[in-house]
């Protein structure tokens, strides 16, 4: 049994094809047992191949084409006579759908052109000569020895390299002709064939079609993502769209912003077309905000770009009216590889409104997006695909990084790099798609694709909440402690990436509900019994609770709904975070009466900020007056029977001091 890993064929155009540029263009052929299998004590061969290096992507006269395939014998049986095949198609490729069929696994006329055996050549020994009368004689009159037999032996658990080489007269390429021819790569071992990958060259003996070819690349998600993307967004010709909310978390991250091939996107990339039916502004307006205010402000003065994956007239006028003049319409997934590529259409709307819509082309944007560690023969993949897209166009070519590339590694920009500087590829920016002629016009529905929207219920009820964060903020030194994270969490439900995933989007509106009201709730006043208050002035006690993160400063309002108790003042006080401080009201008791009062926290501007808590009051003002007027004539009282008191100690002594005078007498 063999088990080969064939590298080089893409996904399936039309089923396996989602998300476009993602983890590159690989299909699996698994025969045997898994790559981790251990050996076993079976009689079956089992192996193990990886191609380790293609052929380059561009072949010119006199150039020979190279493999490099590792396998390994995972049995405990040895392998003879395993070889390694290179193998091209007698003829070129007709087009791009030719080319995709190929490379998923179909069927071709193919001629050998360079084999390979695999493994340690072994000689079978041979029985000793047995003279005979027509035997044939050496020169000393004994029997001539027969030639022993050799064959290559791959033993038991163990691995070989080998590179084949094409033969140079095998190789089928026309003179004074380009042509774009498929390769194979083959392992045959036991009686069977294993395709190793499947892939392509260009070949170059006459002027190939020029192309000019834009790349897009977006910055998106988690930030160790855009700082990466952005990075790789360096190379000449491609225009980096950045996240600004996610840039202002790199706090400037490993790129520099170049205004001239840089566009912003709103924060998170919300669904523009979940928005547009909704006719919901609030949620738009703050991601905008959020992104124009990245870092420095670097992404302020740009031009930001929406990204859509349906299109309807309502999304249209929707993105013009709030300042979008281009959108990128990312591709559908049943796109076929023969589709004509177009990169910019302009829709007008009657006078109304104007917009230029970016449109990849599916299939050179999945086969640049490669990686060629894990996918070798990629850069002969999208730089054959490239030829033919120029032999069938006229006219620029937008190539579009996806969702998920994450170029962390060199080797993720090496297919880009390798299509972006082939000879006949003329690099462009996207500004000069927009700026250059392009199709006009597409008929376009009043509305598509609405079962596929986060419901107007919910993105009022996160719009609600944003409000309300924004006024919770104030609270703080520093707002955005408050408003970032809450505002990232409302946010995720209704990111474009997540566009008619019922329970994604469901999972995350309920968390973020939960989160966000958690927060909302975490500043309140702390609900009180009733209380008894006998003055004609004083304070009632108040106490605010801060569960949050951070020091809150808060004026504590304070309304009564009886004329009987008088407010007279509404006292700001900082609270520190997770604690509970006690805020003294003063009030005014007029008369008696039994009150309802009731306290709101409000932020400096003056907004609510709290859940109002109410409190009732037994306002006993008459019992004040009284009990100090009882108090007052017990003073007197007790000052008169003091004097009276002291006036009779006084005449007292003095008659005793006159007694005494008149015995010494």
């Amino acid at each position: 049994m063999i088990r080969g890993t064939m590298r080089g064929a893409p996904r399936a155009p039309r089923a396996a094809r989602r998300a476009l540029a993602g983890a590159g263009v690989l299909a699996t052929l698994a025969i045997g047992l898994p790559a981790a299998a251990a050996p076993t004590d079976s009689e079956d061969p089992q192996l193990d191949a990886d191609v380790v290096s293609a052929p380059a992507p561009v072949v010119e006269p006199g150039d020979a084409m190279n493999v490099t395939v590792a396998v390994s014998n995972l049995s405990t049986t040895a392998v003879d006579d395993a070889r390694v095949i290179l193998q091209i198609t007698r003829k070129p490729l007709e087009n791009r759908k030719a080319l995709a069929a190929f490379l998923d696994g179909g069927d071709a006329r193919l001629v050998s052109v360079g084999g390979t055996d695999v493994g340690v050549t072994m000689t079978e020994p041979t029985p000793s000569p047995v003279p005979t009368p027509d035997a044939t004689q050496g020169p000393d009159g004994a029997a001539e020895p027969e030639q022993p037999d050799t064959f290559t032996r791959l033993a038991a658990g163990t691995s070989s390299t080998v590179t084949v080489t094409s033969v140079d007269d095998r190789l089928p390429f026309e003179a004074d002709t380009w042509g774009v021819h498929g390769i194979r790569v083959v392992l045959r071992a036991d009686g069977e064939t294993t395709t190793l990958m499947n892939g392509a060259v260009t070949w170059d003996d006459a002027d190939i079609p020029a192309l000019s070819l834009a790349t897009l690349a977006t910055a998106t998600g988690i930030t160790d993502r855009v700082d990466a993307v952005a990075e790789a967004a360096g190379l000449d010709g491609v225009t980096l769209a950045v996240d600004g909310n996610a840039w202002s978390a790199l706090d400037g991250g490993s790129a520099d912003i170049d205004e001239g091939s840089t566009l912003r996107l709103p924060a998170q990339d919300p669904d523009l077309v979940s928005l547009a039916h909704a006719e919901s502004t609030e949620v738009l307006d703050y991601s905008l905000g959020l992104s124009s205010g990245a870092g420095d402000g670097e992404l302020a003065g740009l031009p930001w770009l929406g990204i859509v994956g349906s299109l309807d007239k309502a999304t249209v006028r929707y993105a013009v009216e709030n300042g979008a003049g281009t959108l990128l319409v990312t591709p559908d997934a049943d796109d076929a590889p023969d589709t004509r590529p177009v990169s910019a259409t302009r829709l007008v709307g009657a006078g109304e409104w104007r917009m230029t819509l970016l449109q990849p082309d599916p299939l050179l944007s999945e086969l640049a997006m490669a990686d060629a560690s894990s996918t070798p023969g990629a850069a002969g993949m999208a730089t054959a695909a490239a030829a033919l897209t120029a032999a069938q166009h006229d006219g620029p070519v937008l190539v579009w990084t996806g969702d998920d590339w994450s170029p962390t590694t060199a080797s993720a920009t090496t297919t880009l790099s390798a299509l972006l500087s082939a000879s006949f590829v003329s690099a462009v920016s996207v500004g000069d798609l927009l700026d250059a002629p392009a199709d006009r016009g597409a008929s376009l529905e009043e509305l598509l694709g609405e079962e596929d929207d986060l419901g107007k219920a919910a993105i009022t009820g996160i719009a609600t909440r944003l409000e309300r964060l924004a006024d919770l903020g104030v609270v703080a030194e520093d707002p955005e402690d408050i408003t970032v994270p809450g505002g990232a969490a409302l946010l995720a439900p209704l990111a474009r990436t997540v566009r008619g995933d019922e329970l994604a989007r469901e999972l995350l509106l309920t968390d973020a509900q939960t989160t966000v009201d958690a927060t909302l709730g975490a500043l309140h006043v702390a609900a009180g019994s009733d209380i008894n208050f006998i003055a004609d002035q004083g304070a009632l006690p108040v106490t605010v609770v801060n569960d949050l993160d951070v020091a809150a400063t808060v004026v504590v309002d304070m309304t009564s709904f009886s004329a009987n108790l008088q407010i007279r003042d509404s006292p700001t006080v900082t609270v520190p975070p997770r604690s509970s401080t006690t805020v003294p009201v003063e009030v005014s008791a007029v008369s008696s009466a039994n009150v309802q009062a009731r306290t709101v926290l409000r932020n400096t501007d003056g907004r609510s900020i709290a859940s109002p808590v109410s409190m009732s009051v037994r306002v006993r003002a008459d019992w004040g007056t009284a009990v100090t007027a009882v108090f007052t004539v017990g003073l007197i009282a007790m000052l008169v029977m003091g004097v009276i008191r002291t006036v009779r100690r006084g005449r007292k002594d003095t008659r005793t001091d006159h007694a005494g005078t008149g015995e010494r007498g």
